[in-house]
């Protein structure tokens, strides 16, 4: 329900109960979003989230592009272990992980903050590269890659929506 020209509260229901709320307000400039979610699980406490992002492009209006900063801080630092069988990813900050078999078989996101329906499926391409393949509800959202340097000491990660390949998102990670 858009109350205004600067606020859209969104109501997410299952089997007819509140399972979800959103509250979207604009800055009165239209250049920061406030994204407030509430979540109502069944057995457990009440968890809030907010996300005030900036627009990227796009009008004045809740339609655009816009950037989330904290996204950045939360995945500013990664933790990769691969044995013969599976792939182990972790960004501590973001408190999430998942453990990927090499074989394409989708692995879930885990921790408290874990994006619900988003899957992962990896392989390895080569020697140095392995492919990440994103999905939700089972359609792909983001393909990727992680690339090890030649000399180990970097590994790249790069993702882009495969509908459209040329815009491409990338994190550079150092060992440590």
């Amino acid at each position: 329900m858009k109350s205004s020209a600067t606020v859209l509260d969104l109501t997410q229901k299952e089997n007819g109960i509140k399972t979800r709320t959103n509250h979207w307000e604009l800055s009165g400039d239209g250049k920061v979003l406030t994204a407030t979610a509430t979540e109502f699980p069944p057995s457990g406490p009440v968890i809030v989230s907010q996300v005030v992002a900036s627009r990227v492009s796009g009008s004045n209006d809740f339609a655009g592009r816009w950037r989330d900063p904290s996204f950045l801080q939360q995945h500013a630092d990664l933790t990769l272990r691969l044995d013969s069988q599976t792939l182990h990813i972790s960004y501590p900050s973001a408190g999430q992980y998942f453990d990927a078999p090499l074989d394409g078989v989708d692995a879930a996101m885990h921790g408290p903050h874990a994006p619900e329906g988003v899957t992962y499926s990896v392989r390895l391409v080569g020697r140095h590269e392995i492919s990440i393949l994103t999905k939700r509800n089972g359609k792909p959202l983001t393909q990727g890659s992680l690339e090890l340097s030649d000399d180990g000491r970097d590994i790249t990660e790069s993702w882009w929506n495969p509908a459209h390949s040329a815009e491409k998102g990338t994190f550079v990670y150092d060992r440590k």
